[in-house]
């Protein structure tokens, strides 16, 4: 972000980890580096993923780099957003 430091590592999204962390990460501070990493994230970017934005009515949109605008999540099947619909409905939100 600043385009001095990369922090490279993990992060484990587990609420158990808030009291246990194991993670391991390396703080660079390299002005090149980070230029370069950052250089590559704002040309790749654009082609690889999607920019999710709430449209009318508060719909979800994904944009890709390209001009397309997707009113479903793109690269999924009927069946995949169905048992996404379906998982939706149980109660385990505190797992998340």
């Amino acid at each position: 972000m600043d385009r001095r430091t990369i922090f490279i590592g993990s992060f484990n999204f587990d609420p158990r980890s808030a009291k246990l962390n194991t993670e391991m990460g390396l703080v660079i501070d390299s002005s090149a580096l980070a230029g370069g990493l950052a250089e590559m994230f704002d040309t790749a970017s654009p082609r690889i993923a999607y920019r999710v934005r709430l449209g009318a009515n508060d719909a979800i949109e994904w944009h890709d780099g390209l001009g397309g605008t997707f009113h479903q999540e793109p690269e999924t099947s009927l069946g995949r957003r169905l048992k996404v619909l379906l998982f939706s409905w149980l109660p385990i939100e505190w797992l998340l």
